[in-house]
């Protein structure tokens, strides 16, 4: 079980995001904007990019060259970020030490569940811990719980813009290649509804850091049966990722 070291979470971080951005500033990499009070976090860097060419927008300049302020909403930002956990969190921890306060993340994910088909809209308030770094910064738990107040919100902008969303518990692993059929049918039985790569984690980084968070996921990948069934380059997961993004922008202004 993570961590190794058992005691870690009772001592503080020897490398801390604090002291990165100061090193970088000391070489002039520190962006010279000032953060936004919300990033929108997405792990597909071919919908960023599509979005960025219908959207005005200025790039954030020095380290975080991957962030990009819109210009119809002053206080929001749009961020690809890698996939997986470990990498998603250490940028949002760079984050939210330059002084961002919201986040919400919105994605792709793999249906357990019969009922989730491809485009389907997920609002995750639980994720089964079954990555490693959420570990680092919470005690062992089997779930996590998504913070109340940006999910609260997202779901009842869903609810009021009239889109069909399921709410539901996410697994979130570490190897995309290594999901076997037989932990399907196990968190089938438990009625885990989605499976990705980056939820679980977000959530402890938010529950530690007591930032404000949320995670919206659009179906793009069938896990309900014997046979993977990838759909991620259909029109239904990509037009589910843009009413995603409408959905977190009305988020933002709020």
């Amino acid at each position: 079980m993570l961590p190794q070291y058992g005691e870690k979470h009772e001592h503080n971080s020897l490398i801390t995001p604090s002291r990165m951005l100061e090193h970088r500033r000391q070489y002039g990499r520190l962006p010279s904007s000032t953060p936004p009070k919300t990033i929108i976090c997405c792990f597909q860097g071919r919908f960023v990019k599509e979005t960025l060419d219908t959207m005005a927008h200025r790039q954030c300049d020095g380290c975080f060259s991957k962030l990009f302020y819109l210009t119809d909403y002053p206080s929001t930002a749009i961020a690809e970020l890698a996939s997986g956990a470990p990498a998603a969190v250490a940028k949002m921890e760079e984050f939210i030490a330059w002084g961002v306060t919201e986040f919400i993340s919105i994605g792709v994910a793999g249906s357990l569940q019969s009922k989730a088909g491809i485009g389907d809209l997920i609002v995750c308030d639980k994720a089964v811990r079954d990555e490693g770094t959420s570990y680092h910064y919470l005690p062992p738990t089997k779930y996590i719980h998504a913070p109340r107040r940006m999910t609260n919100k997202l779901i009842n902008l869903l609810k009021k813009a009239e889109l069909p969303h399921l709410i539901g518990t996410s697994w979130t692993t570490d190897s995309f290649y290594r999901q076997t059929a037989e932990e399907v049918k196990h968190f089938q039985k438990e009625n885990v509804l989605t499976v990705e790569m980056e939820t679980a984690a977000l959530f402890a980084l938010a529950h530690f850091y007591q930032v404000d968070l949320g995670t919206l996921l659009v179906i793009g990948d069938s896990h309900d049966g014997e046979l993977w069934q990838p759909h991620l380059e259909d029109e239904r997961p990509r037009k589910g990722l843009r009413s995603l993004l409408n959905i977190a922008l009305e988020a933002s202004k709020q």
